[in-house]
């Protein structure tokens, strides 16, 4: 689980907690009743239950979705800004905040515009993870376009540049340099590939899978059979690896950790060792898992291709 959902779950249950013993004070003391109920409800429900509904949100929703959550970098706004907002309308309140006006009062009403704030968050996170992505028509490439420029805009098209043989764009480090003043004639030039024609293939591909949809490409090849202790099934969700082969978005992570043993490790550097508890990856493509943890796909798919690149070479010298 990641830091944030984490930090939400563990504040909710704190403030469970003093919620918890402000209500027996009031059960012992009645007399109290009347300063610390807004204290006692806002800690339950501002508190506990939205933060913990945010932090099972968070983890849950888009790993249900398979996307990736809008602005992974407001879950952090949000949970500052909800705790800041919650423990000052606390303070401000039990100074008379909501009565006696003055500098109290404009305290904290600013304090329940940062909690309001911080609930806005949450909505546009939570909200538009489980929203379609919105498919737009997909521009045409031209050999002038630089590569990187490419796959900024296309990034499902990084299968179709390895098919090719560009496999160096595996590695983020060549997308993040060169790809970024390579112009696809150049590239072609030096690869030698046939520049019309791998532009050509480039929009087909854009116009079979427009730009918004995942970075998953179509094969005319069925989905290869693949044993699982001693049964040997098909899966046409996802495609198997076979040794030689690179990762592609739709590879399934089991066939691949049975390939390439090496690769385990950068799932285990992304993902956290937790992962392979679940019976479930085996059978999950890397894409999904990808969106399912918040990483951008291309940057695992990197790390897994170069993973790849090293067993091989390790293999090629040993024979």
């Amino acid at each position: 689980m990641e830091n944030y959902p984490k930090r939400f779950i563990k504040a909710g249950l704190i403030y469970f907690v003093v919620g918890v013993l402000l209500g027996i004070v009031m059960s012992v003391e009645p007399s109290l009743g009347g300063k610390l109920r807004f204290v006692h409800i806002h800690l339950n429900l501002l508190g506990f239950m939205t933060m913990m509904i945010a932090g099972v949100a968070y983890h849950v929703l888009p790993r249900f979705s398979a996307r990736p959550i809008p602005w992974p970098e407001g879950v952090k706004y949000h949970f500052i800004l909800q705790n800041v907002g919650l423990v000052g309308m606390i303070l401000f309140h039990s100074a008379g905040g909501a009565w006696k006006g003055g500098i109290v009062q404009i305290l904290f009403v600013l304090s329940s515009v940062t909690a309001a704030v911080s609930i806005g968050l949450m909505f546009y996170n939570l909200y538009f993870v489980l929203e379609a992505p919105r498919i737009e028509p997909a521009a045409e490439i031209s050999p002038q376009m630089k590569v990187g420029e490419v796959l900024n805009r296309f990034p499902q098209l990084m299968p179709v540049f390895i098919e090719q043989g560009f496999t160096a764009l595996a590695n983020p480090a060549a997308r993040s340099t060169l790809a970024k003043f390579v112009t696809l004639e150049k590239a072609c030039e030096k690869h030698g590939v046939d520049c019309p024609s791998f532009v050509s293939t480039l929009n087909n591909a854009l116009r079979e899978k427009p730009a918004g949809h995942s970075l998953q490409t179509q094969r005319t090849a069925p989905a290869r059979s693949w044993q699982t202790e001693g049964v040997e099934t098909t899966h046409p969700s996802g495609m198997e690896i076979r040794r030689g082969e690179h990762c592609r978005p739709d590879t399934l992570v089991g066939s691949l950790i049975k390939v390439y043993p090496t690769t385990r490790p950068v799932f285990e550097k992304h993902y956290g060792e937790g992962c392979f508890s679940c019976p479930g990856q085996a059978f999950e493509k890397v894409e999904e898992t990808a969106h399912m943890h918040n990483i951008d796909p291309i940057l695992i798919l990197g790390d897994i291709n170069a993973a790849i690149d090293l067993e091989l070479r390790g293999g090629d010298s040993e024979t």
